[in-house]
């Protein structure tokens, strides 16, 4: 069985002040983009890993009214990443032995992305990722949950060279939002 995990417990200091998951773009908060993409993916369930702001964060995640998206606190998410998704990879289901790993802060990564990385996972190693030219970029399917979460615990890579299949997906596995204003994002809050 596969879950998705979305990372979505950063401070998103670049920013400025404003929580950039909690801004609006197109009309809706910019996490529920991920929400939504994670939704339409071939997922049993989607958790959303909180860390700062996490009550405003959680309102976000249970105003999509839907039993299969839940969000989990990470404690220690001020250590990064890495951190973020240890914790949502522990909070997997025995069952739940490949995770669909999505950034909160990538709107224009759909769900299309995943099921492409689904496609070519037949045959392939520990992940597959999506890239633009080379650049790796999300989402990732982890198809060994067990060994990634191990590695992250001994607090090494979770990837070693030749373990990822890298599939060519197009600029929208690599643009995210990092500062308000960038070309495709319209702030709904501005930094002081």
């Amino acid at each position: 069985m596969r879950a998705a995990i979305i990372l979505a417990a950063g401070r998103s200091r670049r920013f400025g002040t404003a929580n950039k998951l909690l801004s609006r773009y197109r009309g809706r908060p910019l996490l529920r983009w991920a929400i939504d993409a994670a939704l339409g993916a071939q997922v049993g369930r989607v958790l959303v890993v909180i860390g700062a702001d996490r009550i405003r964060a959680a309102k976000v995640v249970h105003a999509v009214r839907n039993g299969r998206v839940s969000a989990v606190f990470a404690p220690n998410h001020r250590r990064g990443h890495r951190a973020s998704l240890l914790h949502g990879l522990r909070s997997l289901r025995a069952s739940e032995g490949e995770a669909l790993v999505f950034l909160g802060d990538m709107p224009l990564a759909d769900h299309g992305l995943a099921t492409r990385l689904v496609r070519a996972a037949r045959g392939a190693g520990i992940a597959v990722r999506a890239t633009h030219r080379g650049i790796p970029g999300h989402p990732v399917l982890i198809r060994d949950v067990k060994t990634v979460a191990d590695r992250l615990i001994r607090d090494e890579s979770p990837f070693r060279n030749g373990e990822v299949l890298r599939v060519e997906s197009g600029p929208e596995a690599i643009r995210d939002i990092d500062r308000p204003g960038e070309r495709f994002f319209r702030v709904g809050v501005r930094p002081r």
